[in-house]
């Protein structure tokens, strides 16, 4: 009979496993993973037992760690740009920064972004309309948060 339900990791074939693999690659989302949901997307800042965390698992030669966000790259180099040997992928893959590097590199090329202006105003308007709503603009997109948003009616 086959379970419908997943089985809990067993933890001495996961440790057997990864001792014995001469490459491992890591993949972490930063939001709702690496650090938690939370109300104001600037207050999603790492722990310092992630940071520790992060550092040893990128100690490892055999290790290739790497954070895939949708935060933009000033947000992932002031946070994590200081651990040696990690990757990064932000805003959903636009911009790649590899291990070991300094620089990012820009996925769009010249992708025709003239879109945004058009989107802005719209969010815009939707933002004056929700109270607890806001815009987040970076370099390949826009965000409507609206996680806080209050019914006038009740505010």
């Amino acid at each position: 009979m086959i379970s419908k339900h997943t089985q809990p990791l067993n933890l001495s074939v996961l440790y057997n496993t990864y001792k014995n693999t001469h490459k491992r690659l890591f993949l972490f989302d930063y939001d709702g993973t690496l650090t938690p949901i939370v109300s104001q997307p600037a207050d999603a800042k790492p722990a310092p037992t992630l940071l520790h965390n992060l550092q040893e698992l990128c100690k490892d030669p055999l290790n290739s760690v790497w954070v895939i966000s949708g935060r933009d790259q000033h947000f992932l180099d002031t946070h994590l740009g200081h651990i040696p040997r990690l990757g990064f992928s932000s805003e959903h893959g636009s911009f790649i920064k590899k291990p070991e590097s300094n620089d990012w590199s820009d996925m769009l090329g010249d992708t025709d972004m003239s879109w945004k202006d058009d989107v802005l105003e719209i969010f815009e308007k939707y933002t004056k309309r929700n109270p607890g709503t806001v815009i987040e603009q970076k370099k390949s997109s826009i965000t409507w948060h609206y996680r806080n948003a209050v019914n006038p009616e009740e505010a």
